[in-house]
């Protein structure tokens, strides 16, 4: 077996092939036995369902997103993607059965084709006002009916769908070797924690979307289905990789259809076109009906398995923020009125203390032209213990104040971060009881624990004390009076004999003898009557007695017939 990849690092595959994809299945088991009689062979047929998620994917199956959900941040050069805790699940179903697709074009030259399997799933972005969302509608209004068809017609089917432009939607939705691509298998150790955020075996099937989101940007991210999308998905890639909105055009330009390209519009020669507002543009042609606004453009649905919103904010990584930093010697001002820094670096700022009285005080941020010396006066507790006099100007400097109550607040706007604390403060009360606990029990009882406190508590206590217990009782020689707790019982109501004859509604005398005044009722030994001596008897003496016979004869008959009766009424 292959050792799983150490912490920090990962496994990719290209895919995952399920053992058995999703569908309805026939298991036929025949047993032929040959001899010199040749008996008919038995056969025994039995059907089951292979059952995975079609359209929707439960939150369950999703081990993480990036962008992550809600989020905010500089994510124009990061490709979406989806991770999901089920490693077969892009390719547990066929994305074109009857080879309706044709396979994809292959030049001398070009790089192999791919031979994987082609992921029935893709990961599409889209920007707002690209999209039109459709939450849990019937799925027969969302696929053409021949796909409905072809689906096999589920009935009561409820999905959401997203609906698109078709242009749009033909210019981003990857063709069949791209599908490939933007789809595989990682895995992952067990034990590293950031990379395997659901647990399970560590082995996920990653989704990635081939658009990256536009700066300043609100979007969302939907994992679709295209199983029999065969009207969708083409073999090849767009000539031309689109760059923005596209531009729709009537009818009467398709003629020139070739020399338009993603992002541009064609206007046929000798068209006069003019602007009444930004949208639309009125177009007269010189031959033919006059077209005036937009034209009908198709739309198109797909069935949203998974989606989820994040806004892209434009730049503001680390890299780009310090590509805008201003790199002028302390002291200079480019804009004026700006406040200038010291030749330290610091910045003199008004504060409030707590008394509520404002005083002048210096802050210096981390970019400074030389090498700091560590502080090495922590860790801190609070802000206030951070705070300094500086000796050269005498005054109050706050960075290192500052830059606490930043990671104090970065750290607290985290909600794993308070989960953690509370785990770890309800842990520390419970060994603190625990400690107490065992301390009175060692006051009172000799427990056999181990020397340290660590040791003691991860000890088991009830065993050792129950032992030490019996030990001590055990060492003392108790005498042992009433061995069988017969006295416990001595004033139950049911021993009184007034109780008892009342009860009954028995003499006292009968009562008495019940409660042991007669040693025959509590089953003491009593003497057994003297046996009745008897004669032999012979067979003829026997045969004489009829009156005797006569009544074995009809207890016989009688036996008979309640047995019958018995019988029946079973």
């Amino acid at each position: 077996m292959t050792a799983p990849p150490p912490k920090g690092q990962m496994y990719l595959f290209n895919s995952a092939t399920p053992p058995l994809d999703d569908g309805s299945y026939r298991l036929t088991c025949s047993t032929a036995i040959t001899g010199p009689i040749n008996p008919p062979a038995f056969t025994k047929q039995n059907y089951f369902d292979i059952v995975g998620p079609r359209f929707s994917v439960p939150q369950s199956m999703v081990a993480g997103t990036f962008p992550p959900t809600n989020s905010h941040g500089a994510f124009q050069d990061s490709l979406p993607h989806i991770v999901l805790s089920r490693r077969t699940l892009p390719w547990e179903r066929k994305l074109d059965p009857e080879g309706k697709i044709p396979p994809p074009a292959h030049n001398p030259g070009d790089a192999p084709v791919p031979t994987d399997p082609v992921p029935w799933v893709a990961l599409l972005l889209f920007e707002e006002g690209e999209y039109t969302w459709y939450p849990n509608i019937p799925l027969d209004n969302v696929v053409p009916a021949d796909v409905f068809s072809r689906l096999g017609s589920p009935a009561s089917i409820q999905c959401d769908a997203v609906e698109a432009p078709l242009p749009l939607v033909q210019s981003i939705l990857p063709s069949l070797e791209e599908l490939q691509l933007l789809a595989h298998v990682r895995w992952v150790n067990v034990d590293d924690r950031e990379l395997n955020t659901a647990g399970g075996d560590g082995y996920f099937s990653v989704v990635v979307s081939n658009r990256l989101p536009s700066p300043s940007a609100q979007c969302r991210a939907v994992l679709v289905s295209l199983e029999e999308r065969s009207d969708l998905v083409q073999s090849n890639p767009p000539p031309v990789a689109s760059q923005g909105p596209p531009i729709f055009e009537h009818p009467v330009s398709r003629p020139q259809a070739a020399r338009i390209s993603a992002g541009e519009s064609f206007i046929a020669p000798g068209s006069t076109v003019f602007t009444l507002s930004q949208a639309p543009a009125h177009r007269f042609p010189p031959r033919g009906p006059i077209v005036i606004g937009f034209p009908p453009v198709q739309k198109v649905r797909l069935v949203a398995l998974y989606s989820w919103k994040f806004t892209c904010e434009g730049p503001g990584t680390f890299r780009d923020l310090m590509q805008s930093l201003d790199d002028a010697m302390f002291g200079n001002v480019q804009n004026p009125g700006h406040p200038p820094l010291s030749d330290t670096g610091h910045l003199q700022i008004s504060l409030d203390d707590r008394q509520g009285a404002v005083e002048q005080v210096w802050y210096r941020g981390p970019l400074v032209p030389w090498q700091l010396t560590r502080d090495n006066l922590g860790p801190y507790h609070s802000a206030d213990q951070a705070r300094r006099v500086t000796p050269e100007t005498g005054a109050e400097d706050v960075s290192y104040a500052a830059a606490f109550e930043l990671g104090r607040l970065l750290a607290a706007s985290d909600p794993r971060l308070a989960q953690a604390l509370m785990t770890w403060r309800r842990e520390s009360y419970k060994q603190a009881a625990r400690v107490d606990t065992i301390s009175a029990v060692s006051a009172r009882i000799p427990l056999n624990l181990p020397a340290t406190l660590a040791e003691k508590l991860h000890c088991p206590i009830p065993p050792v004390a129950s032992v030490s217990v019996t030990s001590a009782v055990i060492e003392s020689g108790p005498i042992i009076a009433d061995a069988h707790g017969l006295g416990k019982v001595v004033g139950a109501a049911g021993l009184n004999a007034a109780n008892l004859a009342s009860a009954w509604q028995i003499s006292s005398a009968q009562a008495q003898n019940l409660l042991g005044a007669d040693p025959g009722s509590l089953g003491a030994p009593v003497t057994a009557p003297p046996e009745t001596t008897r004669g032999d008897t012979t067979l003829g003496t026997v045969a004489a007695d009829t009156a005797g016979l006569t009544r074995l004869s009809a207890a016989r008959t009688q036996a008979v017939k309640n047995a019958a009766v018995t019988l029946e009424n079973s």
